[in-house]
């Protein structure tokens, strides 16, 4: 029974380490060409929106028909992604999994504050 409970608990390190590495392989953001592209990877995710202060943090509603505002697209992979236009200049954002889950881009380790209190990741567009 030890073997089998010490069996499990090594499967599970071993799982999330290899998620912390996929997250990690991830560039986001990617700023060029006038545009920035937004990467999250998030498998069992069913939504992962981008809000941030360019769209005014909206993120809409799915449940009440409202368009998911900064809504990304995933690859076969779990992999999240969006290109979107920006200005030069300095934007917080986060994504949003599954309309609910605020989570800052782990691919990015610029942090600072949100309008909220809260933290938010930094996007410099030069």
């Amino acid at each position: 029974m030890k073997r089998v409970v010490l069996s499990i608990m090594l499967m599970a390190a071993v799982f999330a380490a290899c998620a912390r590495l996929l997250e990690k392989a991830v560039e986001s953001p990617e700023v060029g060409n006038g545009s920035v592209v937004f990467r999250h990877v998030s498998p069992a995710a069913r939504t992962v929106q981008v809000a941030g202060d360019w769209n005014n943090w909206a993120a809409g509603d799915a449940e009440t028909g409202e368009v998911l505002v900064g809504l990304m697209e995933r690859d076969q992979r779990g992999h999240w992604q969006i290109t979107v236009a920006l200005a030069p200049g300095r934007y917080r954002y986060w994504f949003l999994v599954n309309e609910s889950r605020r989570v800052l881009d782990p691919a990015n380790p610029r942090v600072t504050d949100d309008p909220w209190g809260g933290k938010a990741s930094l996007c410099i567009v030069p």
